[in-house]
C-alpha cells in the first residue's frame, strides 16, 4: 500500500471506516483501514471523520475500533467541526449562527403528534432531529419549513430513511451546513484544490459531499437504494466525481483511492 500525491482524506465513520454495518467484512478489513489511515497519518495527511451523530459517540466508535485520531471531525451532519482535541471551530460556529432554540421549535411542531424527537445524542446546537413513521411527502415538507421559518431563519430540512430504526429521520439545520459545506470549509482552509480531496460515504445524508466535485466513492456496503440514488444523481450533476466500489467498508474506501490514483 504505497500513498501517491498529496490529498485531504475525509470519511464517513460508522459503516465505512467502521465495519459496523450489517454486511459482514472481509477477513482483515479492519486491520488494513487501520494501516492505511496510520499512514496518511505518518505522511502529515490530512485526515477528516465524518459522522452524522454527536461527537462523543463518533469518538466513543473511534476508540472501539482501534482508529488513529484524525486532524479534524465534521458531526452531526456537517453543523460542526471540531480539531483533533475536541475543540469547536470558531470561524464555523460563526457561521452557524446561534443555537436554535429548540423548545421553540418543538411546541412549534407539536401539532403533528406523529414527528417525535430523536434520541439526544443525535441532537446539537445547530441540529434537531425528529423521526416521523412514514415517508414524508411535500406537504409535510411545506408544513415544517414554515413552522420552521417563523422561528429560525434560513434553516433547512433534510430527510432519509433511517435503518436502525426503520423510521424517516428528519433534521432541521441551517441552510449553509451539511456534510459538503463543512468539508469546502476545511478544503479551502487548507489550501487544497477539490480534486485533491477524497470523500468515502455509504448512507443518504453522505450524498451532498459525494456530489460536490469532490473524488467522491460509495463503498460497496451502502444499500442498494442508496447507490442507484447516487448513480442517478452523478448522472445528472454536472461536475459531480463518484466511484462506486465494490468492497465493504475500509476495502472499498482503498478501491476508491486506487480509482482515484491516490493510492497504488
Amino acid at each position: 500500500m504505497q500513498i501517491h500525491n498529496t490529498f485531504l482524506f475525509a470519511s464517513e465513520l460508522d459503516g465505512v471506516l467502521l465495519p459496523n454495518g450489517t454486511f459482514t467484512a472481509k477477513a482483515g478489513c479492519l486491520d488494513r483501514t487501520r494501516e492505511l489511515l496510520e499512514r496518511l497519518k505518518s505522511a502529515n495527511y490530512p485526515v477528516i471523520y465524518v459522522a452524522s451523530h454527536h461527537l462523543s459517540l463518533a469518538r466513543e466508535g473511534r476508540e472501539t475500533f482501534g482508529l488513529p485520531e484524525p486532524n479534524y471531525w465534521i458531526c452531526n451532519l456537517g453543523s460542526e467541526i471540531y480539531d483533533a482535541f475536541g475543540n469547536a471551530d470558531d470561524g464555523w460556529e460563526r457561521m452557524m449562527g446561534p443555537p436554535f432554540p429548540k423548545e421553540t421549535l418543538l411546541n412549534a411542531l407539536k401539532e403533528n403528534p406523529e414527528l417525535t424527537v430523536q434520541e439526544e445524542e443525535n441532537q446539537g446546537a445547530h441540529k434537531l432531529s425528529l423521526y416521523y413513521p412514514e415517508p414524508v411527502d411535500d406537504s409535510l415538507r411545506a408544513w415544517i419549513s414554515m413552522r420552521v421559518g417563523q422561528i429560525v431563519e434560513g434553516a433547512r430540512l433534510t430527510d432519509y430513511p433511517d435503518g436502525l430504526s426503520g423510521m424517516t429521520s428528519l433534521d432541521i439545520i441551517p441552510a449553509n451546513a451539511g456534510k459538503a459545506s463543512a468539508l469546502g470549509f476545511l478544503t479551502e482552509r487548507l489550501g487544497l484544490p477539490r480534486t485533491q480531496v477524497f470523500f468515502s460515504g455509504d448512507s443518504e445524508d453522505d450524498l451532498d459531499a459525494l456530489m460536490s466535485g469532490i473524488c467522491g466513492t460509495l463503498v460497496g456496503s451502502a444499500s442498494g437504494s442508496v447507490q442507484e440514488k447516487a448513480r442517478k444523481l452523478a448522472e445528472n450533476m454536472e461536475g459531480a466525481r463518484l466511484t462506486l466500489s465494490r468492497g465493504y467498508y475500509g476495502d472499498g474506501v482503498i478501491e476508491g483511492l486506487r480509482v482515484y490514483d491516490f493510492l497504488h
